[in-house]
């Protein structure tokens, strides 16, 4: 059987598996990443502590036990620290170029946040270039070059994954 085709299915439990209460089951055709599958059990219910999973008959795992515990908050805090930390590492010494720019609130906006709320992008915007240290040296960049209050996000790119010009103004 093709794996795209397999029909796999996941408990969400309270507690531990088979000692709390059955909340629901998810039933998907293909493969999902363990990332994706506690995302869905998210949008599903906040109450669930455990997963488990069932792989189709046809699956060569079939009848293993796989289990999927919540992650806790400092799970979470960790895993995002750690990955902050091999981003710094992977990019420091490279040059970067680092792109500015402030969120408007404004209810006839064209871009919605997670929350529900309209804004739209100030393209009154400063891109700078700099040696990469650190993501907090980055926000110190911004300060400087756009007050502490006039940005609130940024974006890097790598020097070598701008475009060529198509055009100069002096």
């Amino acid at each position: 059987m093709h794996p795209e085709v397999m029909k796999h299915k996941a408990s969400l439990w309270e507690g531990a598996y088979g000692t709390s209460r059955h909340i629901s089951d998810v039933c998907w055709e293909g493969d999902i990443t363990p990332e994706e599958l506690i995302d869905v059990a998210d949008q599903m219910t906040p109450d669930w502590q455990t997963i488990d999973l069932e792989l189709d008959p046809a699956h060569p795992l079939h009848g293993q036990v796989f289990r999927l515990q919540r992650p806790s908050e400092n799970d979470l805090e960790d895993a995002t620290e750690s990955s902050i930390a091999q981003a710094e590492q992977e990019l420091a010494g490279k040059y970067v170029w680092v792109h500015c720019c402030r969120l408007v609130e404004d209810p006839q906006g064209e871009i919605e946040d997670e929350d529900g709320l309209t804004y739209r992008k100030l393209f009154h915007t400063v891109m700078f270039s700099m040696e990469f240290t650190s993501f907090d040296d980055v926000a110190v960049q911004c300060d400087e070059n756009f007050d502490a209050d006039g940005w609130s996000e940024y974006e890097l790119f790598l020097d070598d994954d701008l475009p060529v010009p198509i055009a100069h103004y002096r």
